[in-house]
């Protein structure tokens, strides 16, 4: 790559960080609609791009109706949490009618493709609204910028030790960039941040320091494990990026990769440990 694309892509990275940052936390902040369809919106972008990436591989996803379903999907995880099961059971029903109408041949993989791009992607997403809308809007907020923050922390110290002290590859059939060094450095990094924001009270009531900590070691572990499994999904494709939508950020699953694996675990954590 030449030193001029070099200089663009990293132009067009810090245009997007500046701008698109401080963007989601104030959505985060006012929460309520305006965040649901941002996650919606993110939720529908990255599911296009699943999906095509799985007609980059040879599969046939049922696009129209696993998109559909994950539109339904974030609207219900909004406006009718306690319908989120019904509708799980009903987008399980209805792909299985589906199934009789589509071509014999590999209808097992595509109806399998279908269903994970929905639960892979807006049904993981739609955590974050959950997480958002339930606890109160002042503490869900709080909650919410907590785990955006901590994973983009991570994310930020992961790249600086890994170039900075990274010499042993932690997979590199899988990510060849990530290092053992850039993730440990990650790791300390998102437990500094929960630490500094317990510290200075930023945080809901009902947490805490203790269960800061787990939050900062759910966003270290699986915000990076969430970015190895995206990975496994390109390299399976042979794909570098999942788009060019963002230009120098690749797609939005490459953008938003950690969030759909560890604020699952966070929720866990919650339901489990704090709010029962």
């Amino acid at each position: 790559m030449s030193e001029t694309k070099k200089l663009g892509n990293f132009t067009t990275r810090m245009i997007i960080n500046v701008l698109g940052i401080p963007a989601i936390l104030f959505l985060i902040k006012i929460g309520r609609l305006p965040f649901a369809l941002f996650m919606g919106l993110v939720a529908l972008l990255a599911q296009v791009e699943f999906y095509r990436l799985m007609q980059r591989k040879g599969y046939q996803p049922w696009s129209i109706s696993g998109i559909g379903c994950g539109v339904a999907w974030i609207v219900v995880s909004y406006f009718a949490q306690e319908l989120l099961f019904p509708l799980m059971i009903l987008v399980f029903l209805v792909h299985m009618g589906i199934i009789l109408f589509k071509p014999i041949e590999n209808a097992t993989a595509n109806i399998a493709v279908t269903l994970f791009g929905f639960i892979y992607i807006p049904v993981m997403l739609s955590i974050l609204v959950v997480l958002r809308e339930t606890t109160g809007h002042l503490e869900g907020g709080q909650l919410v910028t907590i785990i955006f923050v901590t994973i983009w922390i991570c994310d930020a110290l992961a790249f600086v030790f890994g170039k900075w002290l990274g010499k042993k590859k932690i997979a590199p059939s899988i990510s060849p960039g990530k290092t053992w060094a850039g993730c440990i450095g990650g790791l300390l990094g998102a437990i500094a941040t929960v630490v500094l924001i317990d510290y200075l009270g930023w945080k809901p009531a009902y947490l805490q320091l203790k269960d800061m900590i787990v939050i900062g070691l759910i966003a270290g572990i699986f915000g990076q494990s969430g970015d190895f499994i995206e990975s496994v999904i390109k390299r399976d494709v042979n794909v570098k990026d999942s788009s060019s939508l963002l230009m120098g950020h690749g797609g939005v699953m490459d953008r938003f990769d950690s969030f759909l694996f560890a604020p699952g675990f966070v929720y866990l954590y919650m339901f489990f440990s704090v709010w029962n």
